[in-house]
């Protein structure tokens, strides 16, 4: 009984300590959670986060039932999804240009006649933009299926109780990381001239963009090897 106790011990904050590490590297997602913490506020920018980690959450599911593998075997659903992911990538970048070049004070005007409806629109668009972003992307997948062969293996076979303390804490580890990185852009966009914030929020559209040209050419470039 005591080495069960450890074990989920062990279990907690060793999925704790990885997921917050893990989550530091950011990708398409992580850089448009901060972009709407610096352009909507740190609220919105966590929202977009947590969505992104409900992406992470189903993957973590479906190791248990190897239905990830299918990207890994299929060439085909691989390509299909790295050209859907730079799509909707694109999509959401280049949206956020163009509505950084909109007049500010005009978006000021329409979030005052309706302000409540804006709030439960943007709440519900932030989770959806984490979700969406996150869960077409295909280095998502390829990553928690590296993960599913090795640290998720060793605590898969501890028991199914002790690997879902790990995979909870390890989410949980992730959500934390995410919400420092956005709480530090929070206090930098503060701190910071409104200039100078507008220009750093303009760069994370055009890295926004460039993850976007960059998944549909891999997809290309994917495609062309399977049919030659």
């Amino acid at each position: 009984m005591s080495i069960s106790y450890v074990l989920i011990i062990r279990a907690l904050y060793t999925g704790l300590f990885t997921g917050i590490v893990i989550a530091i590297p950011m990708g398409p997602a992580g850089f448009e959670s901060v972009r709407w913490t610096m352009t909507k506020g740190l609220k919105k920018g966590v929202a977009v986060a947590a969505g992104s980690l409900i992406a992470d959450a189903i993957d973590v599911m479906l190791i248990n039932f190897g239905l990830l593998e299918l990207i890994k075997t299929n060439k085909l659903l691989e390509i299909f999804f790295w050209e859907i992911s730079a799509a909707v990538i694109f999509y959401i970048g280049y949206k956020a240009l163009k509505g950084s070049k909109k007049n500010g004070s005009e978006e000021v005007k329409q979030e005052e006649e309706n302000e409540d409806e804006v709030k439960k629109s943007m709440d519900s668009r932030a989770l959806f933009t984490g979700f969406i972003v996150n869960f077409s992307n295909p280095m998502t997948h390829f990553f928690w299926l590296t993960l599913s062969s090795t640290v998720i293996s060793i605590w898969r076979s501890y028991g199914k109780l002790v690997y879902f303390i790990f995979a909870v804490a390890m989410l949980c580890g992730m959500f934390l990381s995410l919400w420092g990185i956005n709480v530090l852009a929070s206090k930098g966009k503060t701190i910071s001239a409104p200039k100078v914030s507008g220009k750093a929020a303009n760069l994370l559209i055009y890295v926004i963009l460039a993850f976007g040209a960059g998944f549909f050419i891999n997809g290309i470039y994917k495609l062309y090897l399977y049919v030659r």
